[in-house]
């Protein structure tokens, strides 16, 4: 055998092995080109996530978020434990030990900075607008034409805070815990409006987020001239957790139902 050989084997031989590793919370290592170094988490090999729920429709922007951070567990070679929670408040469950991740889809607000989590690098943006029945489409325009009429929005959510803000007098906001909680009045008749949001991938493109039976009116950016991002939280105390959640998101474009740009 040669030198080369030899050295070569030795060299295979003191590279160390994936998997899990350490213990007080230090999670697994993840292997792969240039060596992801050790990542801490509340459970050794587990990264708990919280999340809005488990939704699988492609048009569901909670299935969108649930797949994309199942992804980020599996790159990451750690098994996510998934924490269903309400979207109100979630931002504060990283810093409080609660989960390792905040994956709620939740634009960065300056009021959402908590203390103990750190907003990850944004992985798509949105435009507030409110969603209405097709068969509705030339009663409505802008939420000025909802005097008299219901319009919902999930509570704590932005959608929530624009509506409190934009609505005239005579508009009846109301708030539900969920969008299915939401989606059921509204297709049981009980609201005339829903106020939710266009989505967009990084690039511009717009994820569908609605059937033939809903349009969209009313776009406007919640704060003008302002890009809405949505971003995780991460645990401060998770080491090596937001570097490579910011790795993950640069590498993956969301959705990951969409097709790369061309």
């Amino acid at each position: 055998m040669s030198l080369f050989r030899i050295g070569f084997l030795i060299g295979l031989l003191a590279v160390p092995a994936c998997g899990t590793s350490g213990s007080g919370g230090i999670g697994a290592v993840s292997c792969g080109i240039g060596s992801t170094p050790t990542i801490g988490t509340l459970q050794p090999g587990v990264v708990k996530i919280a999340i809005t729920g488990t939704a699988t429709d492609p048009l569901d922007p909670e299935a969108w978020m649930y797949r994309y951070a199942e992804r980020l567990a599996a790159e990451l070679h750690l098994r996510p434990e998934w924490v269903v929670v309400p979207f109100d408040k979630s931002w504060e469950l990283a810093g409080k030990d609660v989960v390792d991740l905040v994956a709620t889809n939740l634009a960065s607000f300056a009021d959402r900075v908590s203390p103990g989590g750190t907003f990850s690098a944004p992985f798509l943006y949105e435009q507030r607008a409110l969603r209405i029945r097709a068969s509705d489409r030339d009663r409505y325009r802008t939420i000025g034409d909802f005097v008299g009429k219901r319009v919902g929005a999930v509570t704590g959510m932005a959608a929530h805070r624009d509506l409190l803000k934009r609505a005239p007098e005579g508009v009846q906001v109301v708030a539900a815990a969920t969008f299915p909680e939401l989606y059921a009045q509204f297709d049981n008749g009980g609201l005339d409006a829903i106020a939710q949001a266009e989505y967009f991938m990084l690039d511009g493109r717009i994820i569908p987020s609605y059937g033939p039976e809903m349009v969209l009116i009313d776009h406007h950016d919640l704060q003008e001239g302002q890009r809405e991002e949505s971003v995780f939280v991460v645990r401060d105390k998770s080491e090596g957790l937001l570097d490579a959640v910011n790795a993950f998101v640069k590498r993956t474009p969301f959705p990951l139902h969409m097709p790369p740009s061309s």
